[in-house]
């Protein structure tokens, strides 16, 4: 059973979520906040970035004189794009999107882990003989699209399986767990299906049962973090610990109060949990379990360099396409938790 955070969110517990933003924001006035956009990976509100809908909803960034607001973007790369231009303050993306802009020559930092485990998934149909991605030698792995977050992780489990894109297995666009992927599995354009696991749920409830196929290690990548242009990490840290507070009480609040949090996704952020469908309640679930860091974290938000470490090796094998990265980055200029500890300091939070 999932450990939830105490102190600080115990005191959370008491506010009715209706009334907790007057309650929770400071005397300021609204022109006396300071504007700081962000964007994410998503195309729309999602129940994976739950904690800036909470700390919104609670008043937590108004209380550290931010005036936030969460823009929607094509994807990792496109939320990536939109951070080094300078179209917003800080982004949320993929792992392999943040080191790929980094050796791009885009100075940015990662200050925080908001998800820990890798949020993609490769599937085929329970009843399927591919048992391993061994076995999809002259098989067709479906995707969303193939510049989706999914895609890093697919080549690097092709790689990882001593196969070959184009010549042992082929990627094709199939939906995003939509009737278009299963019409692609229906009429054996796609014998196994990579995407988002989110979008994953999705297609047992529309009849096929799927199982998990993803090499052991690719599991072990890391998710989506927080990240800035190095510009502002250098010019206002104190700005940036300021939002990570907030970031940080929105998820505890969010952990510690998650049937409080589903209604609030189901009725304000709807579209962020899936409104009315049936796999709303197991998404919920599941986006909770990205946000529970391994014991080896001592503070929540803090970086695992050794899984970074990892992915990026993976990303640097394979040949053209396959081949992610064309050299390492300095992931120890990279990643900072910095910002993360300084955000701690004071907080009686105990880590999921």
């Amino acid at each position: 059973m999932t450990k939830h955070p105490s102190g600080l969110c115990r005191v959370f517990h008491t506010a009715l979520l209706g009334g907790c933003l007057a309650a929770a924001a400071t005397s300021l006035a609204a022109e006396d906040l300071i504007k700081f956009d962000g964007v994410t990976a998503q195309g729309g509100p999602t129940a994976q970035v739950f904690p800036i809908f909470i700390a919104q909803e609670m008043g937590f960034f108004a209380e550290e004189g931010l005036d936030v607001t969460l823009n929607y973007s094509k994807g990792s790369s496109d939320a990536a794009r939109q951070l080094a231009a300078g179209n917003v303050e800080w982004g949320i993306f993929s792992a392999a999107a943040t080191m790929q802009a980094a050796q791009r020559g885009f100075l940015l930092k990662a200050i925080m882990q908001v998800y820990y485990p890798d949020t993609f998934d490769i599937v085929v149909p329970t009843d399927s003989p591919i048992q391993s991605m061994e076995d999809t030698v002259g098989k067709t792995i479906g995707v969303s699209d193939l510049a989706g977050g999914e895609v890093p992780m697919v080549r690097a489990s092709i790689v990882e399986s001593g196969l070959a894109e184009g010549s042992d297995v082929k990627l094709v666009i199939a939906g995003e767990g939509d009737p278009t992927t299963i019409r692609s599995f229906e009429t054996d354009r796609i014998q196994a299906y990579a995407g988002a696991k989110r979008d994953l749920l999705l297609i047992p409830a529309q009849g096929i049962e799927t199982r998990s196929i993803t090499p052991d290690v690719i599991a072990t990548f890391p998710g989506d973090a927080l990240s800035v242009r190095e510009e502002t990490y250098e010019s206002d840290p104190e700005l940036l610990v300021k939002f990570t507070r907030a970031v940080i009480k929105g998820w505890a609040w969010g952990m510690s109060n998650p049937d409080e949090t589903f209604v609030l996704l189901k009725t304000k952020y709807a579209a962020a949990s899936l409104g009315d469908n049936p796999v709303a309640e197991p998404f919920w679930e599941l986006v909770q379990t990205y946000y529970v860091a391994p014991e080896s974290v001592s503070s929540h938000g803090t970086f695992l360099p050794d899984g970074w470490e990892t992915y990026m090796t993976y990303l640097q094998l394979g040949e053209g396409e396959q081949k992610a990265l064309a050299g390492p980055v300095d992931l120890g200029t990279l990643l900072n938790d910095e910002i993360v500890l300084k955000a701690w300091e004071g907080l009686e939070i105990e880590t999921p």
